[in-house]
């Protein structure tokens, strides 16, 4: 084993893999990390932030979703080798001098393009999930930011299995410029057992399934065969004492109703219960919440059952997190959220459905994803195996890709590089038009072209350079550049709006900002950065006091999509959404949180996070007029001191006190 790295770390032994990991990091290398579940990569991360402090360095922590930055936070803040720790997430700023910063991707490439200097102490980055550069949305923010960050730093990229990682690794080594170690750990430390269950079959494994499927087939008539009852499979496993487990269903209604139904169970003893008491009780004193508000969950936690997601208040899945840490929930319904690196592995597994609404359509889950969820059962030192059960539909039965989605080989990362306005903005200013191009040549996008054959690269090369050019024609068009390098004063201003940066520029070009007060301002920028999801629905006589408002502001929107579509482009540009302004409006106003029920059908976690994205953006434009309008500043600060209380001050899930400052 000479020559592998350390043997123990932390008090760890570590795995072969791990230590192949550390020996590549002693030797200043680059290190990408490709394993399941539970593997253990954390502490590959946690190695090249201990080599970063020990050369008097800072490092840099990056994560694809606000709930692990602020989980990563906390730890690497009760970490007696660490302590010193900040974090950067766009909802708050904390300590952003913490010799360990964590941070969301997007803060970190917008810092490498406005403020590249405030890097220049940084030793390592780590780049948490990275497989998330396959997102449609947010995955060219990744790459852009493994392009353009200093070639000194060393990267540690954490992978679940990717088919293509071979070919990831290449295009790794090549733009960071650094030797790269590929690090691939396949078994799992706990090994997963997968079955399948059907009311009419019972709990089976998939080798069995073409037994099950010719069976079946003789009953495709029969209604009995089509009646959904996950009852005796959840009865099988809590008897056979297969908990704690986790119920993964792809519907937040779904979620709680089956945690309703469940909680008629009573899963704890005497003295369980009386450690959720104590748990309940140390939460309270925390957080200050009024039990009366939380009276459901109380009655359901305290039976051992919970339920899990986004559109719950962040103090109630804090509440869920501890007490599912403590041990002390024994049957958990939630979203595939939970399984996003956040560690906290049950027993056993179960899927409610193997398909998944993928925003167009509802289709089988990729293997990445049933993997990554699976990955939860089975816990190290505790469990010899996780168990995995699939509820099938009687259609599933018949035609799912079964063997696919628990057994194939995983999804390759795909390239989604996609230059936004802001980014052409920059890359106008610091080096012209061309450099938009260079960036191209040397992504991940190109570099996959490039591999599959000529024809493919050059096709790419010409779309890409083609969109680029009408980008950059929309920008000049619209007053952003202008020459060869020139960025004017609309330029200036949406390279520090980060997102949603056109929109937000033209409202305070045109003046519609000077006509708001505190509410009103609230109001407007949220309706900027609001999705609604489907079926939310509002109060629309609540926006009688914004009508006008909205109405020019939607005209203004309109007149920058126009644009696009007279150069060539498809009109890219959100549009306003005014579901969530009534709530914003009747908050900033002074109401109540208890109260917004009146002013929107979205959920109050929905609510807080389009608040304290609100927030976010009423401080960059703070930011942008700081020094030109004094009066907007001021009121920007109004703002965000109307909004930012109760559920929406992040402060208390952080573990800080309410009287410190925040940035």
């Amino acid at each position: 084993m000479q020559g592998l790295g350390p043997v123990t770390f932390k008090g760890y032994t570590l795995a072969p893999f791990q230590r192949r990991a550390a020996a590549a990091l002693d030797t200043d290398h680059n290190v990408l990390v490709a394993a399941p579940t539970g593997a253990g990569k954390t502490l590959v991360a946690e190695y090249a932030i201990h080599l970063s402090l020990q050369k008097g360095r800072r490092a840099l922590y990056t994560a694809p979703i606000k709930a692990l930055s602020n989980q990563k936070f906390r730890d690497f803040r009760a970490d007696p080798a660490i302590q010193d720790a900040g974090l950067m997430t766009g909802d708050v700023t904390v300590h952003p001098e913490g010799r360990v910063l964590v941070m969301t991707t997007e803060i970190l490439r917008n810092t490498l393009f406005e403020d590249p200097g405030r890097l220049h102490d940084v030793g390592a980055v780590i780049f948490d999930e990275v497989h998330y550069m396959d997102d449609p949305e947010r995955g060219s923010v990744w790459e852009e930011t493994l392009l353009f960050l200093p070639r000194d730093i060393i990267i540690v990229c954490l992978s679940a299995t990717i088919a293509n990682l071979g070919q990831f690794a290449a295009w790794l080594e090549r733009v960071r410029e650094r030797p790269l170690e590929v690090v691939e750990e396949r078994k799992r430390p706990v090994p997963l057992r997968h079955f399948l269950y059907h009311p009419k079959a019972g709990i089976f494994p998939p080798g069995r399934l073409h037994l099950v499927r010719t069976r079946f087939l003789e009953h495709k008539r029969d209604h009995e065969y089509q009646v959904r009852d996950d009852q005796p499979l959840l009865d099988e496993l809590i008897h056979g004492g297969k908990l704690p487990l986790l119920y993964f269903c792809f519907s937040r209604r779904l979620c709680e109703r089956k945690a309703e139904k469940a909680e008629r169970r009573d899963l704890l003893d005497r003295g369980e219960k009386e450690r959720v008491e104590a748990v309940w009780k140390e939460a309270r004193q925390e957080f200050g919440f009024d039990d009366a508000a939380l009276e459901s969950l109380h009655g359901m936690v305290r039976r051992g059952v919970g339920a899990h997601h986004a559109g719950m208040l962040p103090v109630h899945k804090e509440l869920v997190e501890r007490l599912f840490t403590a041990g002390l929930l024994k049957l958990l319904f939630t979203t595939e959220t939970f399984a996003l690196g956040i560690n906290m592995p049950a027993k056993a597994v179960v899927f409610d459905s193997l398909t998944k609404f993928d925003g167009v359509d509802f289709d089988y889950l990729r293997t990445r994803d049933y993997l990554q969820m699976a990955g939860r059962a089975g816990r190290l030192g505790m469990d010899k195996e996780g168990l995995v059960y699939a509820v099938l539909e009687f259609e599933d039965v018949l035609h799912a890709p079964i063997h696919r989605i628990t057994a194939g080989a995983v999804e390759p990362i795909l390239s989604r590089f996609d230059l936004d306005y802001g980014t052409l903005v920059h890359l106008h200013g610091a080096a012209g038009d061309a450099a938009a191009a260079a960036a191209w040549e040397r992504s991940f996008a190109a570099f996959q072209a490039r591999e599959h054959s000529k024809q493919r690269e050059e096709e790419n090369r010409r779309r890409m350079r083609l969109l680029l050019k009408r980008r950059f024609e929309f920008l000049e068009a619209m007053g952003y550049i202008a020459g060869e390098r020139e960025v004017k004063d609309r330029g200036r201003t949406c390279l520090k709006l980060y997102g949603y940066e056109i929109q937000l520029t033209e409202l305070l070009f045109e003046g519609l900002f000077e006509d708001c007060d505190a509410p009103a301002l609230c109001g407007l920028v949220a309706a900027v950065i609001h999705e609604s999801r489907r079926r939310d629905e509002f109060w629309r006589n609540a926006l009688r006091p914004m009508r006008g408002l909205l109405r020019r502001a939607k005209e203004v929107i309109d007149n920058a999509l126009e644009t696009e579509r007279a150069v060539g482009l498809d009109a890219s540009l959100k549009q306003i959404d005014e579901a969530m302004t009534p709530a914003i409006y009747a908050y900033a106003e002074g109401r109540d949180f208890e109260e917004l029920a009146r002013f929107t059908s979205a959920a109050p976690g929905d609510f807080v996070r389009a608040a304290r994205m609100t927030v976010q953006y009423l401080r960059h434009l703070r930011k942008v007029a700081e020094l030109s309008d004094p009066r907007l500043a001021a009121l920007c600060s109004e703002s965000i001191d109307a909004i930012y209380r109760g559920p929406v001050d992040v402060r208390a899930e952080l573990g800080l006190r309410r009287d410190e400052e925040l940035e």
